[in-house]
C-alpha cells in the first residue's frame, strides 16, 4: 500500500480531517498513559471510530459492486480490508489495555490501527476519486477522437453530423470539468482545467468556421486551399492539445512546484515539464523518415528548445547557461536541415540518416543536462532559492550585499548573476521603433550605454566579492568587502532605475495602437472601396502586422519576468505570450485565403458566394487575436505602475506636439494626421488605464476624484480631434493653429489631472541599502535618487484591529523564542522555517498580530523539525507542535482576512483572501500527516515513512511559503484601508534589522 496521503480534493479532505482528529486523540491519551497518568476509557472512543470504519466499507463495497471500473474492483477491496482489520486492531488494543494498562501489545494494536485508519481511508478515498477521474477523461477521449475525424470531413452533410457528434460530447466534457475544478483544494490545478476548458469553448466555433471554408474551397478548387486546410489542421491541433492538458491536469494529486512556490524553482519544474512532455514527439520526429514537413514534431521540437532556453535562463552559472543554449542552437539548425531534405522528397537518404542520427545524440544530451539542473541539491532548499521576478533577485541580491559573509551568500551571487542576465534580455531589445530612436537619441544612447556597463561591473565585482568573503577575514578584506558591496549595490540600484523606466517606456509604446496593423492587414484583405486585394501590398502588411505580435509577445514576457510578482498572472501572460504569435500567424493564413479567393474577381464585379466564407472566418480569427491580445494588455498594465505609466505617455505626447508643431511649420498634412493621431490614442489609453484602477478600488473618495478627471479628459479628446481634422484641411491658416493649440492644451491639462488623481505608488521601494546610508561612505541623494529610506510612508502607518487593541507582544521575547542554528542542505524543514522567519524579523511584532503570529510559527516550524529528524520528542509532542501549528495557521488567516475585509483594492483583497484560505487549508493538511508521522517514529526508514515524510516536508514548505506571501500582500493591503476602519495593525521596521523590501 503506498503510504502517501492525498489531499487535492474538498471531498478527500473533509472526510480524512475528523478522522485524523479521533486517532490524534487515541494517541494523545495513550501516550499521557506512559507518564503515569492514569488512562481513560477508550472504548467508546474506539466505538465511534468502529461507526465511521462501518459505514465507510459498505459504501465502498456497494460503489464496487454498481462500478463497471475495473480498475476500481481490482484496488478498493484491498483498502477497505486494510481499514477493517485496523478497526479490529483497536478494538483489540481495548480490550488488552482494560487488562493491563501498560501493556506493549496494546500499544502496537493502537499504534498499527490508527496509522491503518489513516492510510486505509485515504486510500479507499483515492481510489474512488481516481476512478471518478478516469469517468471524466473518457469524456475527454471521446472529444478527441471526434477532432480526429475532422481529415474526414469532406462535405457540408458530412459536417452536420460532425457538428451533431461534436457538440454533446463536448458539452459534457466541459461540464464534468467545470464541477471537477471546483472540487480541487490544489489551485495551480483548477486554473488549469479553468483555462482549459475557456479556450476550448472560445476554439469550438472558429473550428467549424474553418471547416466549412476548407470544404468550400475544395469541393470548387478555389484558390487558398492549402492556407484553408493549414488553418483547419492548427485549429484541430491546438484543441488536441488543451484537451491533452487537461487530461494531464486531472491526474495530478500532488501540489504543483508553481503552487509552492513563487521563484525561479517553481518556474524550473514547469518548465522542465513542458520540455518532458514534447520530448517523445521530437525523438519520434527525429527518428521517423515518414513524418511529414510542419508536422506537430517540429513544432514539437520549437517548443522543447523554447523551453530549454527558459531552463537556462533559471540555472545558476554562465558555463551551464552557455553550454545549454549552444547545444540548442545548434540541434535548431539541424532540424531545419532535416527538415529542408525531407521537404525536398529526400527522407531515407543516407544524409538525411546521418542527420536523424546525429539529432537524437544531441537531444539526449540536452535532456541529461536539463535533468542534472533539476537533480541540483542546492535548488531544493527554500532558503537558497532564487526568486521568480527580476524585482525579488535584486532584492536577494542586496540582502547579501549587507552580509556578504551570511548564510546568504551563495544565493546572492545566483541573485546577482541571473538579476544581470534579465537586465541584459531586456535591454537587448533596444528602442522598438524609429520613433522611439529619433525621439530619444543620445539621451536613450547614453542610459543604455551606462546601464550595459553597469551590468559588466555587477558580473565582475559579485565574483570578486564572493571570492573574498569565502576568505579568512582580516581588517583588510573586511574594508575591500564593504567597498565592493557599497559600488555593486550602486550598479544594482542603477540598473534597477533603468529597466523599470526602458519597461514602462516599451509598454506605453508597444500596447498603445494594439490593433491598428491588424486593422491595415484587414483593408489591405477587405478593400472598402469593393476592388479586389492586391497580394503585393498584403505582403507588406503581413510583416508589419508580425512585427507587432512579436513586439506584443516579447514585452508581455519581460513584464511577466521583471515584476509581475502574482504567480497566476504572470503564468497566464506568459501563456497567452507564447500563443499569440502562433495564433497571428494564423490570422495572416486566413487573410491570404481572402486574397486568393478574390485574385480572379475583377474590379468592380459583385463578390461570390465563397469570398463571402473566407471573409467571415477571417473576421472570426481577427477577433479571436483581438480577444487574445486584449487580455494580454490587461495583464501587462497590471504589471506596471499606472502613475509611471500615465507619466511616460504624458512624455510621450509631448514629442507628438512637437511633431505636430513642426510639420504644421512644413504645412506637412500627413505628419499631423499621424502624429495627432497617435495623441488620440495616448490619451484613450491613459483612459483605460485610469478607469481600470478606478474599477479596481472601493474607496469612494479615490474612485470619485479618478472619474471626475477620467470625464474630463475625455471630453477633451473629441474636441482636439475636431480642430486636428480642420488643421489638416485648412493647414496655413493661423486661427486653427491657435484653435488646435488651445484644444491640445486642454487636454494636455486634463492628463496632467488624471495623473495627480490615480496619484503615486502607494509603496515608494529602494534598492540601495540604508545599510550603507549610515556609513562614511554614503553617497548623496543627489548622486542616488532611490538611496530615501524604504517603507518610508509604512513606518507611521497604523490600523487598530480589536484583536490585537490591548495586546502587548514583545519583540525581544519573539526573538528569543527561534533560536535555532541556521538550516544544512538536508534539513528541508528547518530550511523553510528560517526562511519565514527571516522575512517575519524584519518588522516589530509589537502591534502587529500577523507578525507575531509568523514569528511563532516559524519556531513551531523549527521544532517540527527536530521532532521529525529524530532530535527529540515524542509522538505526542509531535501531534501537539502540529496541532499549535494549525493553530497559528487559523490565527494567521483570520488576521489576514480582517485586513482583506477592510481593504479597498479588489486585487489585493482577493490574493489576500486566497493566500489566508490556503493557509488554513495547508494547516489543517499538516496536522493530518503530522498524526500519521506520529504513528510511524518507531519505524523511521520504512518505505511507508519516508513517504509520509517526503509529503510532511512539502506541507511544511508550502505553508512557510504561503506565509511569507501573505505578509507580502497584507503589508499592501495595510495601505490600502478604508479610513474609517477601526482597524490597527502598525507595521514598524525593527531599528536592528535593514528595512529590506519585499521579495516578489
Amino acid at each position: 500500500m503506498n503510504g502517501v496521503m492525498s489531499f487535492h480534493t474538498k471531498s478527500i479532505e473533509r472526510i480524512l480531517s475528523p478522522v485524523a482528529q479521533q486517532v490524534s486523540k487515541l494517541i494523545l491519551l495513550f501516550e499521557d498513559a506512559g507518564t503515569g497518568t492514569e488512562i481513560p476509557d477508550l472504548k467508546q472512543r474506539v466505538n465511534v471510530v468502529k461507526l465511521a470504519v462501518d459505514n465507510l466499507i459498505k459504501v465502498g463495497y456497494d460503489t464496487i459492486a454498481a462500478s463497471d471500473d475495473e480498475l476500481l474492483r481490482r484496488d478498493m477491496p484491498p483498502s477497505l480490508k486494510r481499514v477493517e482489520d485496523a478497526s479490529h486492531y483497536l478494538q483489540e488494543a481495548v480490550v488488552l489495555l482494560q487488562s493491563d494498562s501498560g501493556s506493549g501489545a496494546a500499544r502496537r494494536k493502537l499504534i498499527e490501527g490508527s496509522r491503518g485508519i489513516l492510510q486505509g481511508t485515504s486510500s479507499v478515498l483515492l481510489t474512488f476519486d481516481m476512478s471518478e477521474v478516469r469517468k471524466i477523461i473518457s469524456h475527454c477521449r471521446t472529444v478527441l477522437n471526434v477532432l480526429v475525424t475532422t481529415d474526414e470531413v469532406d462535405s457540408l452533410a458530412q459536417l452536420a453530423d460532425f457538428v451533431k457528434r461534436l457538440t454533446p460530447c463536448m458539452a459534457h466534457m466541459i461540464k464534468e470539468v467545470d464541477n471537477r475544478q471546483e472540487e480541487l483544494t490544489i489551485q495551480s490545478h483548477a486554473a488549469l482545467l479553468r483555462r482549459g476548458i475557456e479556450q476550448l469553448k472560445r476554439l469550438t466555433p472558429i473550428l467549424i468556421s474553418s471547416l466549412k471554408l476548407h470544404i468550400n474551397a475544395y469541393q470548387n478548387g478555389l484558390p487558398g486551399a492549402a492556407e484553408c486546410r493549414a488553418n483547419r489542421d492548427f485549429l484541430v491541433s491546438e484543441m488536441s492539445d488543451e484537451i491533452q492538458e487537461i487530461i494531464r491536469g486531472l491526474q495530478l494529486t500532488e501540489t504543483d512546484a508553481s503552487e509552492l512556490f513563487d521563484d525561479d524553482l517553481a518556474a524550473l519544474h514547469v518548465t522542465k515539464a513542458t520540455f518532458d512532455s514534447r520530448l517523445q514527439f521530437v525523438e519520434d520526429w527525429f527518428s521517423n523518415p515518414g513524418f511529414v514537413v510542419d508536422s506537430a514534431g517540429e513544432k514539437a521540437l520549437q517548443q522543447l528548445l523554447s523551453a530549454a532556453r527558459r531552463l537556462t535562463d533559471l540555472t545558476g552559472t554562465n558555463e551551464e547557461r552557455k553550454t545549454i543554449q549552444d547545444l540548442c542552437s545548434e540541434i535548431q539548425n539541424l532540424g531545419l536541415s532535416l527538415n529542408e531534405h525531407r521537404r525536398r522528397g529526400d527522407t531515407h537518404g543516407p544524409q538525411v540518416s546521418r542527420l536523424g542520427s546525429t539529432c537524437s545524440a544531441k537531444l539526449k544530451h540536452l535532456t541529461t543536462l536539463c535533468s542534472d539542473l533539476m537533480n541540483r541539491s542546492d535548488r531544493h532548499n527554500p532558503i537558497f532559492r532564487l526568486a521568480r521576478t527580476l524585482e525579488g533577485k535584486l532584492v536577494q541580491a542586496q540582502r547579501w550585499l549587507v552580509d556578504p559573509r551570511g548564510p546568504q551568500r551563495q544565493v546572492g551571487l545566483e541573485a546577482c548573476r541571473s538579476f544581470v542576465q534579465g537586465a541584459k534580455k531586456l535591454m537587448d531589445l533596444g528602442p522598438h521603433s524609429v520613433t522611439d530612436q529619433n525621439t530619444n537619441g543620445d539621451k536613450a544612447r547614453v542610459s543604455e550605454d551606462a546601464c550595459w556597463e553597469a551590468c559588466e561591473h555587477v558580473e565582475r565585482a559579485a565574483d570578486r566579492l564572493y571570492s573574498i568573503s569565502s576568505q579568512p577575514e582580516t581588517p583588510e578584506t573586511t574594508v575591500a568587502q564593504h567597498d565592493l558591496a557599497l559600488a555593486i549595490s550602486r550598479s544594482l540600484a542603477h540598473i534597477w532605475q533603468t529597466l523599470q523606466n526602458h519597461l514602462v517606456t516599451r509598454v506605453a509604446e508597444t500596447y498603445t495602437d494594439l490593433v491598428g496593423p491588424l486593422r491595415q492587414l484587414t483593408e489591405t484583405a477587405c478593400p472598402s472601396s469593393g476592388d479586389p486585394p492586391n497580394e503585393n501590398i498584403y505582403n507588406d502588411k503581413v510583416q508589419l502586422f508580425s512585427s507587432q505580435c512579436g513586439q506584443l509577445s516579447a514585452t508581455a514576457e519581460l513584464a511577466a519576468a521583471a515584476s509581475l510578482s502574482d504567480v497566476w498572472r504572470a503564468d497566464a501572460l506568459r501563456c497567452l505570450a507564447s500563443q499569440l504569435p502562433e495564433l497571428g500567424s494564423q490570422v495572416v493564413l486566413a487573410g491570404r485565403a481572402v486574397v486568393l479567393s478574390c485574385a480572379s474577381r475583377l474590379p468592380g464585379s459583385t463578390p461570390l458566394p465563397h469570398e463571402q466564407a473566407t471573409v467571415d472566418h477571417f473576421a472570426l480569427m481577427r477577433q479571436h487575436w483581438t480577444d487574445t491580445a486584449e487580455r494580454m494588455r490587461t495583464l501587462v498594465d497590471e504589471a506596471v505602475d499606472a502613475n509611471a505609466f500615465i507619466m511616460a505617455q504624458e512624455a510621450c505626447m509631448m514629442k507628438d506636439v512637437d511633431k505636430t508643431e513642426k510639420s504644421i511649420q512644413q504645412a506637412f498634412t500627413t505628419g499631423v494626421v499621424e502624429a495627432t493621431t497617435s495623441l488620440a490614442r495616448r490619451a484613450n489609453r491613459i483612459l483605460q488605464v485610469a478607469t481600470r484602477e478606478a474599477e479596481n478600488s472601493e474607496d469612494p473618495v479615490y474612485v470619485n476624484r479618478v472619474n471626475e478627471s477620467v470625464k474630463q479628459l475625455r471630453a477633451t479628446i473629441t474636441p482636439m480631434v475636431n480642430e486636428a481634422k480642420g488643421l489638416v484641411l485648412e493647414i496655413k491658416d493661423p486661427q486653427i493653429h491657435d484653435r488646435w493649440r488651445a484644444a491640445n492644451r486642454q487636454m494636455l491639462v486634463a492628463v496632467g489631472m488624471v495623473k495627480q488623481a490615480v496619484g503615486p505608488s502607494v509603496l515608494p521601494t529602494t534598492y540601495y541599502h540604508e545599510h550603507y546610508q549610515s556609513t562614511n561612505h554614503t553617497p548623496s541623494p543627489s548622486q542616488h535618487p532611490c538611496c530615501e529610506a524604504p517603507v518610508q510612508e509604512m513606518q507611521n502607518l497604523v490600523i487598530q484591529t480589536p484583536a490585537v487593541a490591548g495586546t502587548d507582544t514583545s519583540d525581544t521575547d519573539i526573538e528569543e523564542e527561534f533560536n535555532f542554528p541556521p538550516p544544512e542542505e538536508n534539513q528541508p524543514i528547518m530550511a523553510a522555517a528560517h526562511a519565514l522567519h527571516q522575512e517575519a524579523r524584519l518588522w516589530c511584532s509589537r502591534d502587529n498580530e500577523l507578525i507575531a503570529t509568523t514569528k511563532r510559527m516559524a519556531a513551531l516550524m523549527a521544532q517540527l523539525s527536530q521532532i521529525v529528524r529524530g532530535e527529540y520528542g515524542t509522538k505526542k509532542d509531535l501531534i501537539n507542535v502540529a496541532m499549535a501549528i494549525a493553530g497559528a495557521s487559523l490565527d494567521a488567516n483570520r488576521c489576514a482576512k480582517a485586513l482583506a475585509k477592510e481593504c479597498t483594492d479588489r486585487r489585493i483583497r482577493s490574493n489576500l483572501l486566497h493566500l489566508s484560505e490556503r493557509i488554513l487549508t495547508i494547516g489543517n493538511q499538516l496536522k493530518i500527516l503530522s498524526t500519521v508521522k506520529a504513528t510511524m517514529l518507531e519505524s523511521q526508514g520504512s518505505n511507508e515513512d519516508q513517504e509520509n515524510t517526503e509529503s510532511l516536508v512539502g506541507n511544511a514548505q508550502n505553508l512557510m511559503q504561503s506565509v511569507i506571501e501573505a505578509l507580502h500582500v497584507a503589508g499592501s493591503a495595510s495601505i490600502k484601508m478604508r479610513v474609517d476602519s477601526g482597524f490597527r495593525i502598525i507595521w514598524r521596521p525593527r531599528t536592528n534589522v535593514i528595512n529590506q523590501p519585499t521579495v516578489r
